[in-house]
């Protein structure tokens, strides 16, 4: 039986039964979307949390002046490496967490895993896979912003043509699968925002998305895998993975 393309697991803490969940969807090649609150990894400031974030301690000092985005940076460190550790089996504060230069997050010395962090008010999701980049992305559905003005900003012809096809009170969350997705590909890519969203593009088909380029023709042999679910919190999540070409 072929494996599923992306579970959903909730990270409800560090001894949850989503780890060894985890750790099973992944070995089968899977990709592990957990997802939590990042009130349920609250860690106290103090010398467990600088063990645990090492190199990261100082970037978690210098997160602003607000608590909960010290709070929030925290917790989001905490389920990265406690999922990271359940998956590897090995101790959570050995793993060093970094950025590469586009800013995509990775495991020192642990290139198979890869990883991407999104974060919306209180919810963190956090995407894991083996032997390729990951890219992650989450938003609130209904999200007011979502209007004419950026679908003509971030969409292809293709995207706004099949967005005005669509009956206007479904329009807004199509909108944010869209932007979600594209989102996911560029954290994957590892370009940040240097791709401009209105390039390229997708169709959605149920739970699985198709890239295409700003002429409307799908692109990209097969190696790449997208996919946006709704998640039961109320948030719509897009992943985008490839796996890494083998020797």
């Amino acid at each position: 039986m072929t494996a599923p393309a992306v579970v959903h697991l909730h990270a409800d803490g560090p001894d949850g039964a989503w780890t060894a969940a985890a750790g099973t969807a992944l070995r089968a090649g899977t990709t592990v979307v957990l997802y939590a609150s990042a009130g349920s990894w609250s860690v106290p400031d103090g010398t467990g949390l600088r063990v645990l974030l090492g190199r990261e301690y100082q970037r978690y000092r210098a997160a602003g002046r607000r608590p909960a985005a010290r709070a929030r940076f925290a917790a989001s460190r905490a389920l990265v490496k406690h999922a990271a550790a359940a998956v590897l089996e090995v101790p959570a504060h050995e793993l060093d967490l970094a950025r590469g230069p586009g800013g995509r997050p990775y495991l020192r010395g642990c290139d198979r895993l890869g990883l991407s962090l999104s974060h919306t008010g209180d919810l963190l999701v956090l995407a894991l896979g083996l032997d390729g980049p990951i890219g992650a992305d989450a938003e609130p559905l209904g999200r007011s912003g979502c209007r004419a003005l950026l679908a003509r900003r971030a969409c292809t012809a293709r995207e706004l043509a099949d967005l005005r096809a669509l009956p206007a009170p479904e329009r807004g969350d199509a909108m944010l699968r869209l932007w979600t997705l594209k989102e996911a590909y560029t954290k994957a890519l590892g370009v940040g925002t240097g791709l401009p969203f209105h390039t390229f593009g997708f169709t959605v088909e149920g739970t699985a998305a198709v890239l295409h380029g700003s002429t409307g023709e799908p692109v990209l042999p097969v190696e790449w895998t997208f996919t946006t679910h709704r998640l039961g919190t109320g948030h719509v999540v897009s992943t985008a993975r490839t796996r890494a070409a083998g020797p």
